[in-house]
């Protein structure tokens, strides 16, 4: 399995939202099947994509490979830590903002959120107001 094979093994959730955003703009699908893209690409991101782990330790976060934003790396105590990052639970002094600004792949992958989120809102605008 070569370039464009392992591309597409680890980004899948990626090239979905994107083919999606550009099929429904060149009004090939409808607002319906953005929405399931949307939310399929949105669960990507948060529980499947490779990522750096951001549980909170006692050197600083994590540098371990992960998996989604929300899961943590393979220390049990890592396991779903990155939702307690992303809350900014208390008495830490990083925020969830460090955790998501972590490095490039935290950044893209926060984007990637953000960009799901907004094409199902504005897909089920279109859906609700047309």
């Amino acid at each position: 399995m070569g370039g464009l094979g392992a591309f597409l093994k680890k980004q899948w959730g990626v090239v979905i939202l994107v083919l999606g955003i550009l099929a429904w703009a060149a009004d090939v699908i409808g607002p319906q099947v953005l929405i399931l893209v949307a939310v399929v690409s949105v669960f990507y991101f948060l529980l499947a994509a490779p990522l750096r782990c951001i549980a909170l330790g006692r050197q600083g976060r994590c540098r371990n490979n992960a998996q989604g934003l929300l899961r943590g790396c393979w220390i049990r105590e890592h396991k779903w830590q990155g939702l307690k990052a992303l809350r900014g639970a208390e008495g830490e002094s990083q925020g969830p903002r460090t955790a998501l600004m972590q490095d490039r792949q935290q950044m893209s992958a926060s984007l990637g959120v953000a960009v799901g989120v907004l094409s199902a809102i504005v897909a089920c605008a279109d859906f609700i107001f047309k």
